[in-house]
């Protein structure tokens, strides 16, 4: 006769979930890392659960694991069914629970006293970031190459106004590399947080065309991308972002290399390709000036 094996309950306590989670939804588990795993609702929403400090963002709920567990060692696969309420988000029907009721609600705002480019914001970026190039020699791929040169004509057909090269480029992007975020993803969502918060007639004109683009071309990279690219367009940015163009922007640039190398620890590149977004498009508008 065989054994029944018996799965012991296991509960968390979020430490924080964006204000904007949905208060009500159901899903299922569509992705798994070490360090976060991912719901897709029925509403066709993305959720993140995420075991990590200081990494808020678009619908995303912070927990501790203890000790050096991870979400590949606690028994979740892909696609099992979540149910989530205000109280707390249920998996596989209670096994694995994390309790809401004593995070903290974390709200995507940023406090930006002057959006215009001063000559401190200038230095702030440059003196930050001389080179532009965030990777390392084992970095520089054929993937990586290739995406600096589709950013370079992108940047050059940005400063020609060529608006039809502009649209090309921008397509050209979209769902460019591998994985579940895509490198030119990445870059595209760190370049609409910096015209985003610059707020001026310029950025906002092009800013305007990217988000047309990418409602009409979304579809061509993955779920979990197209998401990221979303929640940008409406303007909600991963708390990382937010810390640097904050830092840029302040009056000392106090901050800018730390959050800098926050944006570069998150992912095995997109924090790279993020930060190198943020860098050109804020690059550009200074450059124009």
């Amino acid at each position: 006769m065989g054994s029944i094996r018996l799965r012991m309950r296991q509960t968390f306590s979020a430490s924080s979930f964006d204000a904007n989670l949905p208060s009500e939804f159901v899903g299922r588990v569509h992705s798994i890392f070490s360090k976060a795993f991912n719901i897709k609702t029925e509403e066709d929403e993305l959720i993140s659960i995420v075991a990590a400090e200081k990494l808020n963002g678009p619908n995303r709920i912070l927990i501790k694991l203890p000790g050096d567990n991870d979400f590949t060692t606690l028994e979740i696969k892909e696609g099992t069914r979540v149910v989530g309420t205000t109280q707390k988000i249920s998996i596989d029907n209670g096994n694995f629970l994390i309790s809401l009721r004593e995070a903290k609600k974390w709200s995507s705002k940023v406090e930006i006293e002057e959006k215009t480019l001063s000559s401190r914001v200038r230095d702030n970026l440059f003196g930050s970031f001389p080179q532009k190039d965030f990777s390392t020699k084992q970095e520089r791929s054929s993937i990586s190459q290739e995406l600096r040169i589709r950013i370079q004509e992108l940047i050059a057909s940005i400063k020609e106004r060529d608006s039809a090269k502009i649209s090309k480029n921008i397509k050209r992007l979209i769902g460019f590399g591998e994985g579940l975020t895509p490198s030119g993803d990445d870059f595209l969502v760190g370049l609409i947080a910096s015209l985003y918060f610059l707020g001026n007639s310029k950025s906002q004109h092009l800013l305007k065309k990217i988000k047309r683009i990418i409602n009409l071309e979304k579809e061509k990279t993955t779920f979990l991308s197209g998401k990221f690219l979303e929640y940008a367009c409406q303007g909600r940015f991963p708390e990382t972002i937010l810390d640097l163009i904050e830092a840029i922007f302040s009056e000392n640039g106090e901050g800018t290399e730390e959050a800098a190398r926050r944006c570069l620890d998150f992912g095995a590149t997109s924090g790279r390709d993020t930060l190198l977004g943020v860098v050109e498009g804020l690059g550009l508008i200074v450059q124009d000036r």
